[in-house]
């Protein structure tokens, strides 16, 4: 899982008074955030940045880099934890015999359904 650290900013284009930040620059201020953490777990909160914060303009200021880095860790871990129990919810009710379902098991799919939309919406940003 990823770790929450400080940021040391992004160098930006300015073009016509617009500040832009390219996927490059956004993955490389994000290594310096999360120096242990892997490349893809670089370019997955680079991707989930740029879902959650349109205007990665405003992802230029160190600051605001590591709060908007903070909260997608954050999101992700949670996410991760409730898919990590459901997980196992659902491993055990599929060991179990159909005949012996009860209403407990219907709520353990339901939950398991809330999470996999919790995990849909943190990619496609909803």
């Amino acid at each position: 899982m990823l770790e929450s650290g400080c940021a040391k900013g992004i160098d930006v284009l300015v073009s016509g008074g617009f500040i832009s930040v390219n996927a490059q620059q956004l993955v490389s201020a994000i290594a310096d955030l999360h120096p242990t953490q892997s490349p893809s777990d670089h370019l997955r909160l680079a991707l989930l940045l740029s879902i959650h914060q349109p205007d990665l303009g405003r992802l230029a200021d160190s600051e605001q880099l590591a709060t908007h880095c903070q909260e997608v860790v954050g999101r992700l871990n949670a996410s991760s934890d409730q898919h990590a129990a459901v997980a196992g919810e659902l491993d055990a009710l599929a060991a179990t015999s159909p005949c012996e379902f009860t209403p407990d098991h219907v709520w353990s799919l339901v939950r398991a359904i809330k999470v996999q939309s919790q995990i849909l919406n943190l990619y496609l940003g909803s």
